[in-house]
């Protein structure tokens, strides 16, 4: 394999797939090709712009994405979250670190399902978001604050962030899926462990 990383807590379902005691599960995923990615990673905005652009378009929404490094090479770190099909609501939280070269690239996904009864984080955070800032304002008005893509305000369609999923909500959340996936992220990724082959080829430059 040409990453690794701690399994601890991890069971192995089939080779590259692995899941967790909260049913979530992580694949990992190599392409020998070019990265398809939309922008440099040195051009921060411009790749958060885009892929917000590109995500809408889809039907879904970014939470938040940025360039880290992992065992010495920059990688993107990013969170997503799409409509679940054949359900009237609920969303998936898809959280991934993706390592691109010039020709290849490694993709380590996590996905977090709603399950059961949703909403609750949501509502509580409108609730405490009107409170704050929704007194004398226009509805409609409050509703744009509210929801909105980050990093490029202006793309409409697809599913807008909302104040429910900044950082703050998870520790008074919990078991909530954007919470899972950002508590396991934060533990895989300095584990990550890249093969010096991988390593050895050359830079994406975009």
């Amino acid at each position: 394999m040409s990453l690794r990383f701690d399994q601890t807590g991890w069971e192995q379902i089939q080779p590259g797939a692995f899941r967790n005691a909260d049913g979530d599960t992580l694949g990992l995923y190599g392409f020998d090709l070019p990265p398809d990615l939309p922008a440099p990673l040195e051009q921060l905005d411009l790749l958060r712009g885009r892929t917000v652009a590109k995500t809408a378009e889809g039907g879904g929404g970014l939470i938040e994405l940025d360039v880290i490094t992992l065992d010495g090479l920059p990688a993107i770190r990013q969170i997503i979250k799409l409509p679940l099909p054949d359900r009237p609501s609920g969303v998936a939280y898809i959280g991934s670190f993706t390592v691109p070269r010039a020709d290849r690239s490694l993709v380590l996904k996590a996905q977090c399902l709603e399950q059961g009864v949703t909403g609750m984080r949501d509502s509580t955070a409108l609730n405490h978001f009107m409170s704050q800032y929704g007194q004398g304002r226009d509805m409609q008005e409050m509703m744009r604050w509210w929801a909105q893509h980050p990093y490029a305000p202006e793309v409409q369609g697809g599913l807008p962030r909302n104040h429910s999923e900044d950082p703050g909500w998870d520790a008074h959340f919990p078991q909530h899926p954007l919470s899972r996936a950002r508590r396991l992220m934060t533990a895989v990724a300095p584990t990550i462990e890249l093969h010096p082959a991988f390593k050895a080829a050359p830079p994406f430059t975009g």
